[in-house]
Protein backbone atom coordinates (compact mmCIF):
# COMPACT_ATOMS: atom_id res chain seq x y z
CA UNK A 1 0.00 0.00 0.00
CA UNK A 2 1.31 3.39 -0.68
CA UNK A 3 2.12 5.89 1.73
CA UNK A 4 -0.31 8.22 1.09
CA UNK A 5 -3.12 5.53 0.88
CA UNK A 6 -1.81 4.56 4.67
CA UNK A 7 -2.18 8.17 5.49
CA UNK A 8 -5.78 8.94 4.77
CA UNK A 9 -7.30 5.66 4.49
CA UNK A 10 -10.27 5.76 6.81
CA UNK A 11 -10.71 4.79 10.35
CA UNK A 12 -14.23 3.20 10.50
CA UNK A 13 -15.14 3.12 14.04
CA UNK A 14 -18.53 1.29 15.56
CA UNK A 15 -19.10 2.90 18.55
CA UNK A 16 -22.49 1.69 19.53
CA UNK A 17 -24.02 4.82 20.13
CA UNK A 18 -26.64 6.81 17.70
CA UNK A 19 -23.11 9.05 16.58
CA UNK A 20 -22.66 11.36 14.12
CA UNK A 21 -20.59 14.46 13.02
CA UNK A 22 -22.73 17.89 12.96
CA UNK A 23 -19.45 19.89 11.28
CA UNK A 24 -16.51 19.20 9.10
CA UNK A 25 -13.45 20.66 7.76
CA UNK A 26 -14.07 21.24 4.28
CA UNK A 27 -12.31 23.01 0.95
CA UNK A 28 -14.65 26.10 1.70
CA UNK A 29 -13.49 25.93 5.43
CA UNK A 30 -15.05 25.15 8.59
CA UNK A 31 -18.71 24.17 7.52
CA UNK A 32 -21.48 24.16 10.15
CA UNK A 33 -24.41 22.10 10.78
CA UNK A 34 -25.78 23.42 13.63
CA UNK A 35 -28.29 25.38 12.83
CA UNK A 36 -29.65 22.24 10.87
CA UNK A 37 -29.33 19.85 13.86
CA UNK A 38 -30.18 22.04 16.84
CA UNK A 39 -32.51 24.67 15.92
CA UNK A 40 -35.69 22.40 14.60
CA UNK A 41 -38.96 21.64 16.67
CA UNK A 42 -37.66 18.38 18.06
CA UNK A 43 -35.43 20.28 20.65
CA UNK A 44 -37.17 22.29 23.02
CA UNK A 45 -35.02 23.06 25.49
CA UNK A 46 -31.51 23.84 24.64
CA UNK A 47 -28.47 24.24 26.50
CA UNK A 48 -24.77 26.14 25.31
CA UNK A 49 -21.84 24.79 26.89
CA UNK A 50 -19.15 27.47 27.04
CA UNK A 51 -15.61 26.96 28.21
CA UNK A 52 -11.96 26.42 27.12
CA UNK A 53 -10.24 23.56 26.01
CA UNK A 54 -9.49 21.01 28.67
CA UNK A 55 -12.54 22.37 31.04
CA UNK A 56 -14.36 19.24 30.78
CA UNK A 57 -17.15 20.09 28.21
CA UNK A 58 -16.88 16.50 25.86
CA UNK A 59 -17.23 14.70 29.29
CA UNK A 60 -19.77 17.21 30.91
CA UNK A 61 -21.95 16.40 27.82
CA UNK A 62 -21.80 12.71 27.99
CA UNK A 63 -22.39 12.46 31.47
CA UNK A 64 -25.56 14.35 31.25
CA UNK A 65 -26.34 11.97 28.37
CA UNK A 66 -25.76 8.96 29.77
CA UNK A 67 -27.97 10.37 33.17
CA UNK A 68 -30.56 10.41 30.62
CA UNK A 69 -30.17 7.47 28.50
CA UNK A 70 -30.30 5.68 32.15
CA UNK A 71 -33.72 7.04 32.84
CA UNK A 72 -35.33 6.11 29.58
CA UNK A 73 -33.89 8.50 26.93
CA UNK A 74 -32.84 8.19 23.79
CA UNK A 75 -29.35 10.11 22.98
CA UNK A 76 -27.57 11.18 20.03
CA UNK A 77 -24.24 11.60 20.70
CA UNK A 78 -22.69 14.33 17.98
CA UNK A 79 -18.89 14.25 17.74
CA UNK A 80 -16.43 16.81 17.11
CA UNK A 81 -14.85 16.77 13.37
CA UNK A 82 -11.30 17.52 14.67
CA UNK A 83 -11.39 15.49 17.06
CA UNK A 84 -13.72 12.67 17.06
CA UNK A 85 -12.64 11.39 20.75
CA UNK A 86 -14.49 14.20 22.14
CA UNK A 87 -18.25 15.14 21.82
CA UNK A 88 -19.67 18.43 20.33
CA UNK A 89 -23.04 17.94 21.62
CA UNK A 90 -26.08 15.45 22.78
CA UNK A 91 -29.64 15.28 21.55
CA UNK A 92 -31.73 13.94 23.84
CA UNK A 93 -35.23 12.86 23.28
CA UNK A 94 -38.56 10.43 24.75
CA UNK A 95 -41.82 9.97 23.70
CA UNK A 96 -43.75 12.58 25.14
CA UNK A 97 -41.19 14.69 26.53
CA UNK A 98 -39.68 18.15 25.08
CA UNK A 99 -36.37 17.35 23.06
CA UNK A 100 -33.10 18.32 25.31
CA UNK A 101 -30.20 19.70 23.36
CA UNK A 102 -26.62 20.15 25.02
CA UNK A 103 -24.16 21.89 22.84
CA UNK A 104 -20.55 22.81 22.57
CA UNK A 105 -20.90 26.73 21.72
CA UNK A 106 -17.33 27.91 21.83
CA UNK A 107 -14.94 28.38 18.74
CA UNK A 108 -15.16 27.14 15.65
CA UNK A 109 -18.92 26.42 16.08
CA UNK A 110 -19.73 29.31 18.08
CA UNK A 111 -23.45 29.39 18.84
CA UNK A 112 -24.82 32.19 20.38
CA UNK A 113 -28.11 31.88 22.08
CA UNK A 114 -31.01 34.23 21.13
CA UNK A 115 -34.02 32.79 22.93
CA UNK A 116 -32.39 33.25 26.42
CA UNK A 117 -33.75 32.05 28.98
CA UNK A 118 -37.43 30.48 27.60
CA UNK A 119 -35.57 28.09 25.39
CA UNK A 120 -31.73 28.33 25.93
CA UNK A 121 -29.41 28.59 28.16
CA UNK A 122 -25.75 29.32 28.83
CA UNK A 123 -23.82 26.67 31.00
CA UNK A 124 -20.20 28.27 31.57
CA UNK A 125 -17.67 25.98 32.80
CA UNK A 126 -15.33 28.56 32.96
CA UNK A 127 -16.54 28.87 36.40
CA UNK A 128 -14.54 26.39 37.55
CA UNK A 129 -11.14 27.44 36.59
CA UNK A 130 -8.55 29.79 38.35
CA UNK A 131 -8.07 32.76 36.29
CA UNK A 132 -4.72 33.48 37.62
CA UNK A 133 -3.21 30.17 36.70
CA UNK A 134 -4.39 30.85 33.42
CA UNK A 135 -3.21 34.26 33.17
CA UNK A 136 0.43 33.30 34.29
CA UNK A 137 0.24 30.85 31.13
CA UNK A 138 -0.73 33.61 28.92
CA UNK A 139 2.31 33.95 26.82
CA UNK A 140 2.35 30.23 26.14
CA UNK A 141 -1.26 29.70 25.68
CA UNK A 142 -1.14 32.92 22.65
CA UNK A 143 1.77 30.97 21.06
CA UNK A 144 -0.01 27.63 20.83
CA UNK A 145 -3.35 28.81 19.71
CA UNK A 146 -1.26 31.01 17.30
CA UNK A 147 0.53 27.69 15.82
CA UNK A 148 -2.49 26.26 16.18
CA UNK A 149 -4.32 28.43 13.69
CA UNK A 150 -1.21 28.53 11.10
CA UNK A 151 -2.13 24.61 10.97
CA UNK A 152 -5.79 24.84 10.36
CA UNK A 153 -4.84 27.88 7.45
CA UNK A 154 -2.53 25.35 6.26
CA UNK A 155 -4.81 22.22 6.42
CA UNK A 156 -7.58 24.56 4.10
CA UNK A 157 -5.26 25.40 1.62
CA UNK A 158 -4.76 21.58 0.94
CA UNK A 159 -8.14 20.83 1.70
CA UNK A 160 -9.10 23.75 -1.20
CA UNK A 161 -7.00 22.02 -3.77
CA UNK A 162 -8.47 19.00 -2.85
CA UNK A 163 -11.82 20.77 -3.93
CA UNK A 164 -10.46 22.31 -7.39
CA UNK A 165 -8.69 18.76 -7.80
CA UNK A 166 -12.23 17.18 -7.52
CA UNK A 167 -13.97 19.81 -9.72
CA UNK A 168 -11.87 18.96 -12.60
CA UNK A 169 -11.82 15.28 -12.39
CA UNK A 170 -15.69 15.82 -12.11
CA UNK A 171 -15.53 17.92 -15.39
CA UNK A 172 -12.96 15.78 -16.94
CA UNK A 173 -15.40 12.71 -16.43
CA UNK A 174 -18.94 14.44 -16.77
CA UNK A 175 -19.57 13.22 -20.51
CA UNK A 176 -18.83 9.72 -19.76
CA UNK A 177 -20.94 9.03 -16.83
CA UNK A 178 -24.51 7.20 -17.74
CA UNK A 179 -26.59 9.56 -15.49
CA UNK A 180 -29.96 7.98 -16.99
CA UNK A 181 -28.86 4.64 -16.27
CA UNK A 182 -27.73 5.56 -12.63
CA UNK A 183 -31.05 7.17 -11.93
CA UNK A 184 -33.00 4.80 -13.49
CA UNK A 185 -31.31 2.09 -11.49
CA UNK A 186 -32.16 4.29 -8.09
CA UNK A 187 -35.41 3.83 -8.95
CA UNK A 188 -35.10 0.01 -8.91
CA UNK A 189 -33.48 0.71 -5.41
CA UNK A 190 -36.29 2.15 -4.26
CA UNK A 191 -39.45 1.03 -5.52
CA UNK A 192 -41.00 -1.79 -3.15
CA UNK A 193 -40.69 1.00 -0.19
CA UNK A 194 -44.18 2.31 0.74
CA UNK A 195 -44.71 6.04 0.46
CA UNK A 196 -44.31 7.91 4.29
CA UNK A 197 -46.33 10.50 5.49
CA UNK A 198 -43.76 13.40 5.71
CA UNK A 199 -40.33 13.92 4.00
CA UNK A 200 -38.04 14.68 6.97
CA UNK A 201 -34.77 14.81 6.06
CA UNK A 202 -32.16 14.93 9.24
CA UNK A 203 -28.43 15.94 8.75
CA UNK A 204 -26.22 13.77 10.42
CA UNK A 205 -22.76 12.98 8.68
CA UNK A 206 -20.88 9.71 9.22
CA UNK A 207 -17.03 10.83 8.20
CA UNK A 208 -14.38 13.77 9.35
CA UNK A 209 -11.32 14.65 8.49
CA UNK A 210 -9.53 16.12 11.46
CA UNK A 211 -7.00 15.81 14.42
CA UNK A 212 -6.86 12.11 14.17
CA UNK A 213 -7.02 11.17 9.94
CA UNK A 214 -10.16 10.43 8.04
CA UNK A 215 -12.64 8.77 10.57
CA UNK A 216 -15.92 7.16 9.49
CA UNK A 217 -18.88 5.83 11.86
CA UNK A 218 -20.79 2.67 11.25
CA UNK A 219 -23.74 4.33 12.51
CA UNK A 220 -25.86 3.54 9.74
CA UNK A 221 -25.00 0.26 8.86
CA UNK A 222 -25.71 -0.90 12.75
CA UNK A 223 -28.97 1.22 12.70
CA UNK A 224 -30.00 -0.81 9.38
CA UNK A 225 -31.41 -4.05 8.41
CA UNK A 226 -31.00 -3.65 4.45
CA UNK A 227 -27.16 -2.48 3.83
CA UNK A 228 -25.64 -1.21 0.35
CA UNK A 229 -21.92 -0.36 0.03
CA UNK A 230 -21.58 2.12 -2.87
CA UNK A 231 -18.02 1.52 -4.36
CA UNK A 232 -17.89 4.85 -6.39
CA UNK A 233 -16.08 5.29 -10.20
CA UNK A 234 -14.60 8.42 -11.45
CA UNK A 235 -17.50 10.38 -8.86
CA UNK A 236 -20.92 8.23 -10.46
CA UNK A 237 -21.58 7.52 -6.21
CA UNK A 238 -22.82 11.47 -6.05
CA UNK A 239 -25.13 11.22 -8.81
CA UNK A 240 -26.56 7.81 -7.52
CA UNK A 241 -26.97 9.34 -3.29
CA UNK A 242 -28.76 12.38 -4.97
CA UNK A 243 -31.17 10.44 -6.90
CA UNK A 244 -31.72 8.47 -3.96
CA UNK A 245 -32.24 11.89 -1.85
CA UNK A 246 -34.27 12.58 -4.57
CA UNK A 247 -36.80 9.98 -4.43
CA UNK A 248 -37.12 10.18 -0.76
CA UNK A 249 -38.33 13.28 -1.02
CA UNK A 250 -40.75 12.28 -3.54
CA UNK A 251 -41.81 8.95 -1.18
CA UNK A 252 -42.22 11.69 1.78
CA UNK A 253 -39.84 9.67 3.80
CA UNK A 254 -37.57 10.70 6.92
CA UNK A 255 -34.22 10.25 6.18
CA UNK A 256 -30.51 10.95 7.49
CA UNK A 257 -28.75 12.14 5.38
CA UNK A 258 -24.64 12.57 5.13
CA UNK A 259 -22.52 14.27 3.35
CA UNK A 260 -18.93 14.81 2.05
CA UNK A 261 -17.03 16.38 4.66
CA UNK A 262 -14.73 17.97 2.23
CA UNK A 263 -17.26 18.70 -0.48
CA UNK A 264 -20.65 19.42 1.39
CA UNK A 265 -23.23 19.49 -2.23
CA UNK A 266 -22.20 15.82 -2.25
CA UNK A 267 -24.33 13.33 -0.30
CA UNK A 268 -22.30 10.21 0.67
CA UNK A 269 -24.78 8.45 2.79
CA UNK A 270 -28.04 8.27 3.80
CA UNK A 271 -30.34 6.09 6.41
CA UNK A 272 -33.62 5.59 5.89
CA UNK A 273 -35.37 4.84 9.01
CA UNK A 274 -39.04 3.76 7.96
CA UNK A 275 -37.25 0.83 5.64
CA UNK A 276 -34.54 0.25 7.44
CA UNK A 277 -32.49 0.90 4.98
CA UNK A 278 -29.07 2.68 4.39
CA UNK A 279 -26.80 3.50 1.53
CA UNK A 280 -23.23 4.85 2.24
CA UNK A 281 -20.40 5.19 -0.50
CA UNK A 282 -17.40 3.21 0.76
CA UNK A 283 -14.08 5.03 1.02
CA UNK A 284 -11.69 2.15 0.86
CA UNK A 285 -13.10 0.41 3.87
CA UNK A 286 -15.88 -2.50 4.72
CA UNK A 287 -18.02 -3.12 7.25
CA UNK A 288 -18.01 -6.43 9.28
CA UNK A 289 -22.10 -6.14 9.04
CA UNK A 290 -23.62 -8.29 6.02
CA UNK A 291 -24.40 -5.74 2.69
CA UNK A 292 -24.56 -5.39 -0.87
CA UNK A 293 -21.85 -3.66 -2.57
CA UNK A 294 -23.03 -1.77 -5.21
CA UNK A 295 -20.03 -1.16 -7.97
CA UNK A 296 -20.46 1.92 -10.50
CA UNK A 297 -17.97 1.14 -12.40
CA UNK A 298 -20.87 -0.07 -14.95
CA UNK A 299 -22.29 3.25 -15.09
CA UNK A 300 -19.14 5.15 -16.40
CA UNK A 301 -17.66 4.61 -20.23
CA UNK A 302 -14.04 4.15 -18.92
CA UNK A 303 -13.50 2.20 -22.33
CA UNK A 304 -13.76 5.80 -24.00
CA UNK A 305 -11.48 7.75 -21.82
CA UNK A 306 -8.29 7.25 -22.91
CA UNK A 307 -8.05 10.63 -24.70
CA UNK A 308 -8.44 12.29 -20.94
CA UNK A 309 -6.70 9.23 -18.82
CA UNK A 310 -3.31 11.07 -18.49
CA UNK A 311 -5.30 14.16 -17.06
CA UNK A 312 -7.64 12.24 -15.42
CA UNK A 313 -4.89 10.49 -13.34
CA UNK A 314 -2.77 13.28 -12.34
CA UNK A 315 -6.29 14.79 -10.89
CA UNK A 316 -6.61 11.84 -8.81
CA UNK A 317 -2.52 11.86 -8.14
CA UNK A 318 -3.53 15.45 -6.72
CA UNK A 319 -6.68 14.88 -4.81
CA UNK A 320 -4.86 12.14 -2.85
CA UNK A 321 -1.59 14.49 -2.51
CA UNK A 322 -3.77 17.42 -1.07
CA UNK A 323 -6.10 15.03 1.23
CA UNK A 324 -2.22 13.68 2.73
CA UNK A 325 -1.45 17.18 3.06
CA UNK A 326 -4.15 18.28 5.07
CA UNK A 327 -4.61 15.40 7.15
CA UNK A 328 -0.78 16.33 7.96
CA UNK A 329 -1.25 19.57 9.09
CA UNK A 330 -4.43 18.66 11.23
CA UNK A 331 -1.52 16.71 12.93
CA UNK A 332 0.26 19.81 13.90
CA UNK A 333 -3.01 21.48 15.04
CA UNK A 334 -3.68 18.48 17.44
CA UNK A 335 -0.42 19.07 18.89
CA UNK A 336 -1.26 22.45 19.76
CA UNK A 337 -4.65 22.10 20.69
CA UNK A 338 -3.41 19.54 23.59
CA UNK A 339 -0.45 21.44 24.89
CA UNK A 340 -3.25 24.46 25.21
CA UNK A 341 -5.88 21.91 26.94
CA UNK A 342 -2.92 20.91 29.08
CA UNK A 343 -2.40 24.18 30.24
CA UNK A 344 -6.92 24.16 31.05
CA UNK A 345 -6.83 21.09 32.87
CA UNK A 346 -3.89 22.39 35.25
CA UNK A 347 -6.14 25.24 36.07
CA UNK A 348 -9.42 23.58 36.46
CA UNK A 349 -11.30 22.67 39.84
CA UNK A 350 -12.55 19.39 38.70
CA UNK A 351 -13.99 18.37 42.27
CA UNK A 352 -16.63 21.50 41.56
CA UNK A 353 -17.92 21.12 38.52
CA UNK A 354 -18.23 17.15 39.15
CA UNK A 355 -20.62 18.86 41.79
CA UNK A 356 -22.21 21.07 39.38
CA UNK A 357 -22.60 18.68 36.84
CA UNK A 358 -24.52 15.64 39.70
CA UNK A 359 -27.04 18.72 40.56
CA UNK A 360 -27.37 20.13 36.77
CA UNK A 361 -28.60 16.10 35.85
CA UNK A 362 -30.49 15.72 38.74
CA UNK A 363 -32.54 19.37 37.88
CA UNK A 364 -32.77 18.49 34.10
CA UNK A 365 -34.71 15.12 34.87
CA UNK A 366 -35.92 15.50 37.70
CA UNK A 367 -39.49 14.88 36.10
Amino acid sequence: MKKTEKKTAPAVRTTGEDAYFAASNSAKGFHSYYAACFDNARVGRLYAVKGGPGTGKSRFLREVAVFGAERGWHAEYIYCSSDPDSLDGVILTKSGEQGVALLDATAPHVYEPNRVGYREEIVNLGAFWDSDALRAKADEIAEWNRRKQEAYRRAYRYLAGYGEMSDTRDELTAPFLRRDAIRAYAERLMKDIPDGERFCPQTALICSVGMRGVVAFDTFFAMAEKRYLIEDCRGSAAILTDALYRIAEKKRLSARVSRDPILPEKIDGLYFPEAGLAFVVSRGGGSALPHRRVGMRRFVETGAMHGIRGKLNFSERMRRAMLEGAVEMLGEVREAHFKVEEIYIRAMDFGAKETFTKAFCELLFQS
